[in-house]
């Protein structure tokens, strides 16, 4: 006898392992009011949707950094996580692989598994993004609590250092609580994360000492593991840029993250990419003072990129890195910081500069690198 069909609408955000015990997100929780479609797995839903399904109204403030988990749009998510490395299962492959070393950067990794997609087949989530090769952007790093929630993204840049926003970070480190980072994970719907994930506990947390929680200038960070990473497929390092270098607007580049695919979600909790256009510094703020009251000053430290419809990064973002290509190895040019709203037109995002920063990272790496 076949069962009638299920008349509820599909999960809008996440389908998740519900006897993982899961906070799920701080502003969405897990509800079945909304079918998944593998048995077993239950719905991570945004709270306001969750609401209007029951005739309530949510409204948001239009401005949002990417990911500070106090902010009341940041949308932290749960991943399973354990301090325990996992090991890769070995396919054999003729294949020639890339070299996995601390000596060289910004080499895309390959994937072997039979998750991996042909490029021509991908599937497009947000306009103009679309969901990322397993291991390709080898260098995303997702940042975690100790309760199991995502907070935000960073790039791997040492086997024991990782730069992310200072925002993911300052209520964290404010509390005493425990920061993990998860590198060479594509999927964090996996119960025990991708294989061949490393989970390693950040040991110090360098806020840079200009930091302003409110307008987010010198919105960087930089952490240092307990231990070191294993290089490897899916987990690598991309390269830090020369000193003080700035891009040509118009150069395109690809912002990368495990966030929001709108600004009403879902949450795909799967590396996505994005390629977006670097934006001069006039432009910028003509751009933003255009939808903002106050008047708006960019900081030497930051620049924009971005603007296109749909094509931008978004909450839960944060942290996480834009590369730009320069004679095929992939430079750490942004840090996703800010922006109004997600994917609108005319509207870039803000990124800090990491090019400002390589005295400090130097000089902090060269004292604790121990």
């Amino acid at each position: 006898m076949s069962l009638p069909p299920d008349p509820r609408s599909e999960c809008p955000g996440s389908c998740i392992v519900s006897y993982l015990s899961f906070t799920c997100f701080r502003n969405a929780e897990l509800t079945s009011l909304f079918k998944c479609k593998k048995h077993g797995y239950q719905c991570c839903a945004p709270k306001s949707l969750i609401k209007e399904l029951h005739g309530g109204n949510s409204t948001e403030p239009i401005l949002t950094n990417r990911n500070d988990t106090s902010h009341i749009t940041s949308r932290p998510y749960t991943t399973p996580f354990t301090t325990s490395i996992y090991e890769t299962t070995t396919i054999t492959t003729t294949t020639k692989n890339p070299v996995y070393s601390k000596y060289v950067c910004g080499v895309k990794g390959t994937s072997r598994g039979p998750i991996q997609a042909r490029s021509s087949e991908r599937v497009a989530r947000v306009v103009g993004g679309e969901d990322a090769d397993a291991n390709e952007w080898c260098w995303q790093v997702a940042l975690i609590n100790s309760l199991n929630q995502y907070l935000c993204g960073g790039a791997l840049i040492g086997t024991q250092w990782v730069l992310t926003a200072a925002h993911c970070v300052t209520n964290i480190v404010r509390s005493g609580d425990a920061i993990y980072v998860r590198v060479g994970d594509h999927d964090l719907t996996r119960k025990y994360g991708s294989p061949g994930a490393q989970t390693l506990r950040v040991a110090t947390t360098y806020i840079h000492h200009n930091h302003n929680s409110q307008t987010l200038d010198n919105d960087i960070a930089l952490l240092k593991l307990h231990g070191q990473t294993e290089l490897k497929d899916g987990v690598c390092l991309v390269c830090l840029p020369a000193r003080g270098v700035s891009h040509t607007a118009g150069k395109r580049c690809t912002v990368t993250g495990y966030g929001y695919m709108g600004e009403a979600g879902p949450i795909p909790l799967r590396v996505r990419e994005a390629e977006i256009p670097i934006v001069s510094d006039a432009e910028c703020i003509r751009k933003v003072n255009a939808v903002t009251e106050k008047i708006f000053i960019l900081p030497a430290s930051s620049f924009c990129a971005g603007g296109e419809q749909g094509n931008d990064a978004c909450q839960g973002d944060g942290g996480g890195p834009l590369v730009c290509q320069d004679d095929g190895f992939y430079e750490l040019v942004g840090l996703v910081s800010w922006g109004f709203g997600c994917g609108r037109q005319n509207v870039p995002g803000v990124y800090v500069k990491v090019s400002s920063y390589i005295g400090w990272i130097n000089q902090i790496i060269s004292v604790n690198n121990l």
